[in-house]
């Protein structure tokens, strides 16, 4: 049985998105397949795939896909350890998200972003971008982002302590 983390079974549908035309599923299949690369840590092609998806989800106007993308993008740059530049990506993603008017994902990069900073040891920055990340998770009423995000905090508060 074909996995979805298998590029073969994302690179199956992005042929068939193409073929019929569909912009829409074509950009959904890049980012999962730039996410099957990541899982399999071939990162420079997750990278090639999430950045031919950006320009699509921005044709359509999609900005929570586009954020969706961006913030993948930054965290493969996280495990690339290139913290400077997946600062930068999650910066641009809630710059998407703020000028959308939309909350949908920006929670999401926001824990991400503390979770670099936190990596980089810039414990005061993790922590103030853990207080917007569960402002907007408090917002939306999500109860497990809001968990997780407090318990995050706790935690880089305490190495920050130590």
């Amino acid at each position: 049985m074909i996995h979805d983390n298998d590029p073969s079974f994302w690179q199956f549908h992005l042929e068939n998105a193409r073929t019929t035309g569909n912009r829409e599923l074509e950009a959904g299949a890049l980012t999962n397949l730039g996410a099957s690369y990541a899982y399999s840590e071939q990162y420079a092609r997750a990278l090639d795939r999430y950045h031919q998806a950006i320009p699509i989800f921005q044709e359509l106007g999609d900005r929570n896909r586009e954020i969706w993308a961006l913030n993948n993008i930054g965290t493969t740059y996280y495990h690339l350890t290139q913290y400077n530049r997946a600062i930068a990506v999650y910066l641009k993603a809630i710059a998407v998200s703020r000028s959308a008017g939309t909350l949908v994902r920006e929670g999401w990069v926001l824990r991400s972003l503390a979770h670099t900073y936190r990596s980089m040891g810039r414990y005061d920055d993790a922590i103030a971008a853990l207080h917007e990340a569960i402002g907007v998770f408090q917002d939306r009423g999500s109860v497990e982002e809001l968990t997780e995000a407090t318990q995050l905090l706790t935690d880089v508060r305490q190495e920050r302590n130590s």
